[in-house]
């Protein structure tokens, strides 16, 4: 036929084009073959005749030097392949070359782009010869299964990421495409894992999706199986969602429809689970999706068993609806028939890298809500793992651990926790353990039970070890949040001082520690001792404020309870009998207390016994301590007394003969200087916070030592004594005599704090003539001698440099000048007209003169 011959004659042309040496020729002849064999001049019976005439002469180009002719080639072919019948021949004939030329182990082809486009003639190849069912007369691929299988071994691992990703493509064809692919499926396994940590992400995603096919064809080799998930599993931490939602896929995929796949539950779930708690909102709903169905592909398989236990199924009392979707009694059963998932979980929340912490912790979160009550018997197991996590350095970890203590607390019985955690926490009262043994009680819903129990719990904080722990704010925090909710589980029905002073609670277990307390009192102990140890620290005055409001929860009246519960506390601190620093925590919490609680009548005997002893034993800087903390209580002395003025006489000289007023005595050294000072600051305080009546009744007393501190080497211990005289009201005149004199050399001391306090205090001195033993005009007489002096060096002070100095010496006059009219003007009128302060001096006796 005409037509015959004339496809003879284009079919001779062409094998002698793509035979010449001309590089041009070989180009025109495979461009002009490609064109001309896709007209429609060509029927379909023709195309196997063509593929016999040419195909020898299109494969030999396959190998041409020039990377345009083999492009060309491969595109020839591909329009051949178009048009040719799904004859298992012409697999045969092309395959092996494409094995040559891309699945050698030296690489033949290096063109990336020539062999991308090899690979997406293998694709084709494959899904024009799919036979998955043997529908078609066999498995014609199976033929060749070798020598794709071994392309694809080195095509997976081929450096150009789009031939990578193509590699990977062809595996999920050709699992779709052959039933065969068991026989080599294991070995393609290890070059797509390979790719897992390609910097692509579609390279990554393709790798997951093809090792999740080749796992559904490993029949006999579950190791290889498992090697396949823990490869994946770490993509799970993938900064891409598509990536991690890949990963979710592959989990929901094997749980349907890999062989013996209940076996591998506890190591599929993870892949799953970790999805349903992702950021991204779209992995969380297509991996639920596929979750759901896995579950309903289960409950079909085990519907006998499932349909009477949906038949008594009731939602857990307190399940945190608001905030999580009760998971489907299916796939709550497979979560609870895999529970050994929990070990792998705690062995990578104890891993050094915290986004393997955190999601492991995730995790676990996921797991507790789907398995409920069956997680009881793991809690002793979980427990330690966990706690360490609440004390974890990162926040989100510390959080979402705290999370699965909530959980836990919920839809845990409360007897399967409670007695461990009060055994636990008594042997390791650490940050972790405290957190979650607070949080698993605040978030149990059994409040019969809770209330029970309240005070173990209290019990376990009141230990020194725990309550003691002051180094930590976060710690000391957790402590009083603690105490709030154990306060708060007193009160459930009615108020809180009725409820809690019905509990009580033994504070030992010891047979020799039998003492009974109230629950109020064992939380008033914890909480104080809490605010006492932040005394003194800046940083700590939100843990302080904290402790101020569980104090207030336990009564409003916050002096209530220290009349009540202080002497208790006070019996208790221990080793105060040593010597002690400043860093002792006996120390630091006498101090804290002295200062937070002030004195009251109630246990003003007993503090003061406490401080005696501790200042009698105390290291000088922890006597340094307690003055300290003294002279702050004593700035609050009118806030906590209101008693007769003769009582509060006697509490304070009670306090200051014992313990103040036997470190005002020189005596030699460093320390002992320092402990000086700081007893005087006790009597400065005095002097601003208690009552001016009560004050002065006391002061005479000790006016002796205090007029030799006045001359004190220590610059404080001179300021302080001054600050003590401020307030001076009228004395006798043995007592002025006493002062004046040291306060009036005090205008030239090197200080100009302590030249202001001399000057205010001379201005504060006056004679109380009903208190004269002598007879007033002559006590009268022998004031005035020694004021003559005092108003003299008061005049010549007037002449200093210092402003201050000079405005706080003018207004001492102005005071002095009240009872001593007569005695300033005439002094006054002795100074020269040309002195500095004469027109000072003029004022004060003018204003008067004229009032």
């Amino acid at each position: 036929m005409p037509s015959e011959e004339c496809n003879d004659a284009w079919l001779e042309t062409f094998r002698a084009a793509v035979q010449h040496p001309e590089r041009t020729e070989r180009q025109r002849a495979l461009k002009s073959f490609g064109q001309d064999f896709t007209r429609d001049a060509i029927i379909a019976e023709e195309c196997p005749r063509i593929f016999d005439d040419t195909y020898l002469h299109i494969l030999r180009c396959y190998g041409d030097r020039f990377e345009s002719v083999r492009t060309l080639a491969v595109a020839a072919m591909d329009a051949l392949l178009g048009k040719l019948p799904p004859n298992d021949y012409y697999l045969g004939c092309i395959v092996p070359v494409l094995a040559k030329r891309i699945g050698q182990a030296e690489t033949i082809e290096d063109s990336e782009e020539v062999r991308l486009q090899l690979l997406e003639q293998l694709e084709t190849l494959v899904a024009k010869y799919s036979d998955p069912d043997g529908s078609r007369g066999g498995d014609p691929l199976l033929k060749v299964l070798d020598s794709v299988i071994d392309t694809l071994i080195k095509s997976l691992r081929d450096p150009f990421p789009a031939a990578q990703k193509k590699s990977c493509e062809i595996v999920i064809a050709l699992a779709e495409a052959t039933p065969s692919l068991h026989y080599r499926a294991e070995a393609l396994v290890a070059p797509a894992k390979s790719i897992l940590t390609h910097r692509h992400s579609a390279n990554r995603i393709a790798a997951v999706e093809a090792l999740g096919v080749l796992s559904l064809h490993i029949l006999s080799n579950g190791d290889c199986v498992s090697e396949i998930i823990m490869a994946v599993s770490p993509l799970l931490m993938d900064d891409v969602p598509f990536v991690r939602r890949a990963c979710g896929r592959v989990g929901c995929l094997m749980l349907q429809k890999l062989r013996d796949r209940y076996s591998f539950f506890h190591r599929i779930l993870p892949l799953v689970l970790n999805c349903l708690c992702d950021e991204t909102v779209e992995v969380r709903e297509d991996i639920e999706a596929g979750w759901k169905q896995a579950g309903e592909l289960y409950y079909r398989e085990n519907e006998t068993e499932l349909s009477k236990a949906a038949l008594i199924e009731t939602v857990p009392k307190g399940y945190p609806v608001e905030r999580y979707r009760r998971p489907t009694l299916a796939c709550r059963a497979i979560v609870q028939r895999s529970l050994r998932v929990v070990n792998l979980v705690l062995h990578e929340m104890e891993e050094w890298k915290e986004n393997i912490r955190l999601h492991a912790t995730k995790l676990l979160k996921q797991i507790v809500l789907h398995a409920e009550r069956s997680f009881s018997t793991l809690f002793l197991e979980v427990n330690p793992v966990l706690a360490k996590a609440c004390m974890d350095a990162e926040k989100s970890i510390v959080s979402e651990a705290l999370g699965v203590c909530e959980l836990m607390g919920i839809l845990l019985d409360y007897d399967t926790w409670s007695q461990h955690m009060l055994a636990t926490f008594k042997n390791y009262p650490t940050i972790g353990q405290l957190r979650c043994m607070r949080t698993l009680f605040a978030s149990c819903v059994q409040d019969e039970a809770k209330c029970r129990d309240v005070r173990k719990f209290a019990t376990l904080l009141i230990d020194p070890d725990v309550c003691h722990n002051h180094r930590d704010a976060v710690y000391q925090r957790e402590l009083l949040e603690f105490c709030s909710i154990l306060a708060s589980s007193g009160q459930k029905q009615e108020a809180l001082t009725a409820r809690l002073e019905e509990i009580t609670v033994c504070e030992s277990n010891d047979s020799t520690a039998g003492e009974q307390q109230t629950l109020e009192r064992t939380l008033y102990t914890v909480a104080l001792k809490v605010v006492a140890f932040c005394y003194g620290l800046e940083d700590r005055a939100s843990v302080r404020d904290l402790g101020m409001t569980v104090l207030g929860l336990l009564d409003s009246n916050v002096d209530r309870l220290h009349q009540h519960h202080l002497a208790s506390v006070l019996c208790k601190i221990e080793h105060l009998e040593s010597e002690n620093s400043d860093a002792s925590t006996s120390i630091l919490l006498l101090c804290g207390i002295v200062a937070v609680c002030g004195f009251q009548d109630s246990y003003f005997t007993i503090l003061n016994e406490t401080l005696q002893k501790a200042v009698a034993h105390a290291a000088p800087e922890g006597k340094v301590k307690l003055f300290s903390a003294i002279s702050v209580a004593m700035l609050s002395w009118n806030v906590h007394n209101a008693q007769p003025k003769e009582d509060q006489i006697a509490m304070l000289r009670a306090l200051t003969d014992a313990v103040i007023a036997p470190h005002l005595v020189w005596s030699a050294g460093r320390s002992a200087e320092s402990v000086r000072a700081m007893a005087t600051t006790c009597f400065a305080s005095m002097a601003q916070g208690v009552d001016t009546n009560v004050y002065m009744s006391l002061l005479p007393t000790y006016l002796n030592v205090l007029s030799g501190l006045i001359d004190d080497n220590c610059i404080a211990t001179r300021a302080y004594s001054l600050k003590a005289l401020v307030r001076l009201q009228a004395l006798n005149f043995e007592s002025l005599k006493l002062i004046a004199f040291p306060i009036m050399s005090r205008l030239d001391d090197p200080s100009g704090e302590v030249r202001e306090l001399a000057a205010v205090c001379l201005g504060r001195l006056q004679l109380d003539v009903a208190l004269s033993e002598d007879g007033q005009q002559n006590t009268i007489e022998r004031w005035q001698d020694i004021l003559r002096q005092i108003l003299s060096v008061m005049f010549l002070h007037l002449e200093h440099p210092e402003t201050k100095l000079r405005c706080t010496i003018f207004d001492s006059l102005k005071r002095l000048h009240t009872d001593n009219r007569e005695l300033i003007e005439r002094l006054a009128s002795d100074v020269p007209s040309g002195c500095s302060y004469k027109k000072d001096l003029d004022t004060i006796t003018s204003r008067t003169k004229s009032t």
